[in-house]
């Protein structure tokens, strides 16, 4: 095995502070404790890629949007029974902030489902279908 020091800065500063046992021995020791390493070398940089253990994808985008198409779903049924109801209520009553009901509020709008009559005191809310 030949070994080269590719940052001699690095080199010289692990040497110091003892994280190095000797020269030539980082690419093993590597190896030793991740075998499914993968080492290349992109536009002159040496690169050490590292597979993930135990990794857990976080939720696909089709399960955000369902989320998002349930909780206007349950904006519109509650419009539909309170016609007057504030975005405040409808917070409290979904678990979610006022600022997240405004976007959904918002998009409903924007698709047309939804359409505001009157001003923010004393109007409602009307559902089209």
């Amino acid at each position: 095995m030949v070994s080269r020091r590719r940052n001699e800065e690095i080199a010289d500063m692990f040497h110091e502070v003892h994280f190095v046992e000797k020269w030539g021995r980082g690419i093993s020791l590597i190896l030793d404790k991740e075998p499914d390493a993968d080492f290349e070398v992109v536009a002159g940089i040496f690169v050490t890629t590292f597979k993930r253990k135990h990794y857990v994808p976080s939720p696909a985008k089709k399960t955000v949007e369902e989320t998002r198409v349930k909780t206007r779903v349950k904006i519109i049924d509650l419009i539909k029974n309170n016609p007057e109801i504030s975005t405040g209520e409808l917070a409290k009553e979904l678990g979610i902030t006022v600022k997240g009901i405004e976007w959904n509020i918002k998009k409903l709008k924007q698709a047309g489902i939804l359409e505001r009559i009157g001003p923010a005191k004393g109007g409602h809310w009307e559902v089209k279908e």
